[in-house]
């Protein structure tokens, strides 16, 4: 145990916090013991170094497998328990997948992650950091020397290596990029500071994410000031020195925003001790605590004003190039529609030839209306002569329903019906000869009986 290299007790916080250390960052043991691949019986055979597994090529596959699979595994499983979330650590790699209660620590981690980075899984970060380009890279992978992360026999990886995981570099890439969009430019401390607390990422692990976003040309890293490149938006042009004057102004304004909550919080305890004193009558002490309060609640206040101003300054920097680009938006699109209204041509003209277009149409439709014959005449005369059958009908009705008379000698029956009905069609035709031929009702004069009486 480590207490037992320290003397006495002189050590016993040092021990501590290396123990402390040193299972922060440990995989639990019943993740490791509850893969399927990790049963008992094979245990130590994939803590060995697979030396006794040369001329058993299947056995050495299925160690190598098994163990490539509980690596990135065991990241999406218990993330927290590594400290970069885009590598492995090759000084804790080990000790991470070691299984203390049954005293096995694993020999042959080297072989699985040579094959990783044969399999482009993983890649070393000393060649990462080596940028050869993409045929560098080709050349590489087919005729270079196969990389060799460890001793063959002990398993100990090269000290101070980190592998990247390609796929999660990638993602976090992706995510710090998103990020940086919203809050560029930034100093790199100041991006650290804000991406370490919002996105949860390792300084390493920002160096790997911004190396990997400037080769892809998505940002440009100036010195100690990294800012967004996007062709896309149209920003106003600013020169380096600018970017990293505004750069400089908000990691001055992010660092006395975090000094003035400090030091706010610690006048507020001062002002708590200094009345704890008074309730105990230490007078001397609450005086020398309340001068302390005052010296911070002045030097507080010229801070925030202080602050106040860098804050002012940096909303009227935005405000102005808000302005500027607006005003090349309105440039670019007015010179859009100034083209538009070249392709148009004539306005007037056109109109004027619409507007003639339709009053040829409107005289048409009136020609056209003209020949269209006035039945109004001829309707009423209709619906009179349906409303004197109708008469007609209802009085044959009426007669038919009444009792017949008795009837008188030497007196025809029938007689005055037949008159009636002679009476009848001479009205009807009558009606029908002035429907038929208006224009020679008023020169001829039909005979009052036409039909034999």
């Amino acid at each position: 145990m480590l207490e037992d290299l320290v003397d006495g007790g002189h050590g016993a916080k040092c021990v501590n916090e290396i123990n402390f250390h040193y299972f922060l960052f440990m995989v639990p043991e019943k993740v490791i013991l509850q893969d399927p691949q990790f049963k008992e019986s094979r245990l130590e055979s994939l803590y060995s170094n697979f030396n006794h597994l040369k001329e058993n090529p299947e056995g050495l596959e299925a160690n190598v497998a098994a163990w490539k699979s509980l690596l990135l595994d065991a990241r999406n499983k218990c993330p927290d328990q590594f400290e970069d979330k885009v590598a492995f650590d090759s000084d804790s790699l080990v000790d991470q997948f070691s299984l203390p209660s049954k005293g096995l620590v694993p020999k042959g981690l080297n072989k699985v992650i040579d094959q990783l980075v044969q399999e482009r899984v993983l890649v070393p970060f000393s060649q990462y950091q080596q940028d050869k380009g993409l045929l560098g890279r080709v050349v590489g992978w087919v005729f270079g020397p196969r990389y060799q992360s460890g001793n063959d026999s002990s398993g100990q990886l090269r000290k101070g290596e980190r592998f990247i995981i390609i796929s999660e570099l990638s993602k976090w890439s992706l995510r710090l990029g998103s990020y940086l969009s919203n809050n560029s430019p930034l100093v790199k401390d100041h991006l650290v500071d804000l991406a370490s607390k919002d996105l949860g990422l390792s300084r390493f692990d920002i160096e790997c994410c911004l190396l990997c976003l400037e080769r892809e040309r998505k940002l440009a890293v100036e010195g100690d000031v990294v800012r967004v490149l996007d062709e896309t938006q149209q920003e106003v042009q600013l020169s380096p020195e600018q970017v990293e004057s505004i750069a400089t102004l908000k990691y001055s304004i992010y660092k006395m925003t975090k000094y003035n909550d400090e030091t706010e919080k610690r006048v507020h305890e001062l002002e708590a001790r200094v009345r704890e004193y008074v309730k105990k009558n230490q007078m001397i002490r609450a005086k020398s605590e309340l001068k302390i309060q005052k010296a911070l609640s002045a030097k507080l206040q010229k801070s925030t004003q202080g602050l106040e101003n860098l804050v002012l300054l940096l909303y009227k920097i935005e405000e102005n190039n808000n302005n500027m680009l607006v005003v090349k938006t309105l440039e670019s699109n007015s010179k859009i529609l100034k083209n538009m209204n070249e392709q148009v041509g004539d306005i007037a003209s056109v109109v004027q030839e619409v507007r003639e277009e339709w009053d040829r149409l409107d005289q048409l439709s009136e020609h056209l209306g003209a020949f269209t014959a006035d039945d109004s005449s001829i309707d009423e005369e209709l619906e009179l002569l349906e409303k004197e059958e109708k008469e007609k009908t209802e009085q044959e009705k009426e007669k038919s329903a009444e009792p017949e008379p008795v009837s008188e000698p030497h007196k025809e029956v029938g007689e005055p019906a037949a008159v009636d009905d002679a009476e009848a069609d001479t009205v009807l035709l009558e009606r029908f000869n002035r429907l038929k031929l208006p224009a020679k009702a008023t020169e001829e004069k039909e005979p009052e009986n036409p039909l034999p009486a």
